[in-house]
């Protein structure tokens, strides 16, 4: 079991997702002109992973970020990034987001996912999960391992990712072309999505980003 590696991995993704305290509210994405396409797909990293919304999600070019080890991947409602209405609309508000970390070392969530599941109930696990890096702030509601990927309930009562965010979050770890991919839905104080409605969304980010991998290969 490589769990030193892949839990220092997952730390170096708790890094990125830092840029989520820069994310934009729902209001502010707006695309460059009325009537533009989104991009409902997009490949990071120099491993050239394929990422992809759940529907009616899209890639917002102003949050996202791209190396060639790492990136991280905002998507939100399509016709709000593009300032078209005609573009398709996700069934709830919240806005997605993908990290990833790449690594030469094929390491993967699903031989070892119960342990790391282990690893994110203890206080160096919650801590990875704390926007200011404090075990304190976060509780874990409910936590699976699902088809050999990680589904975390998160409550963090740290500053908010951005104005208006809830203090609830769903996130996912999932194998993807070579590397472990962090997936999290963030829903909105004004419009809250329940659990079973976040976890639905992720299963589907979940599944959706599988599907690409295994079509690319």
């Amino acid at each position: 079991m490589r769990w030193g590696a892949i839990s220092g991995l997952i730390l170096s993704m708790a890094v990125l997702a830092g840029c989520e305290g820069g994310l934009p509210s729902l209001g502010s994405m707006s695309g460059p002109s009325s009537g533009s396409e989104g991009q409902e797909a997009v490949t990071v990293t120099r491993q050239e992973v394929n990422l992809s919304g759940p529907r009616g999600f899209c890639v917002d070019p102003v949050s996202t970020r791209d190396a060639a080890s790492q990136a991280f991947v905002v998507f939100g409602n399509c016709a709000a990034i593009t300032g078209n209405p005609e573009e398709p609309q996700p069934w709830l508000q919240a806005v997605v987001t993908a990290t990833v970390t790449a690594s030469d070392g094929g390491l993967s969530v699903a031989p070892q996912a119960p342990a790391l599941l282990e690893f994110f109930r203890t206080p160096g696990g919650r801590a990875t999960l704390s926007r200011t890096e404090d075990a304190q702030t976060v509780s874990i509601l409910e936590s699976f391992v699902e088809d050999g990927s990680i589904y975390l309930h998160v409550r963090d009562t740290s500053p908010p990712v951005f104005g208006g965010a809830q203090n609830t979050y769903w996130r996912g770890y999932t194998d993807a072309e070579g590397t472990v991919v962090a997936l999290s839905v963030i829903g909105f104080e004004g419009t809250p999505i329940s659990g079973s409605d976040g976890v639905s969304v992720l299963r589907g980010f979940v599944d959706r980003n599988k599907r690409v991998a295994v079509a690319s290969n």
